[in-house]
């Protein structure tokens, strides 16, 4: 991956928050990730999408813990081990 995609993106602070806090709490779920920094889910989703699709951040679906909710799957969050060190470095 390309470090200067992931220094471009950055500029932009809530790139920068988002990226920083998935980092620092892996496996965060897509919803407590919009809770937690007050963004609305649908722009965790427009950030999240470029990092997803560059390998930088990996979506992965899991199943909601509640039985109710366990036919609607969830998405979870975490950086790209092989990145982990580069986005450290960049932040």
């Amino acid at each position: 991956m390309d470090a200067t995609f992931i220094q471009s993106t950055l500029a932009d602070n809530n790139n920068k928050l988002v990226l920083k806090t998935v980092l620092n709490q892996p496996y965060i779920e897509r919803k407590e990730l919009a809770d937690q920094l007050g963004f609305p889910v649908e722009q965790i989703d427009e950030i999240c999408q470029p990092f997803v699709d560059n390998m930088v951040v990996l979506e992965l679906a899991s199943q909601a813990a509640h039985n109710i909710e366990s036919r609607v799957p969830r998405k979870v969050y975490l950086v790209n081990p092989e990145m982990e060190q580069t986005i450290k470095d960049l932040l």
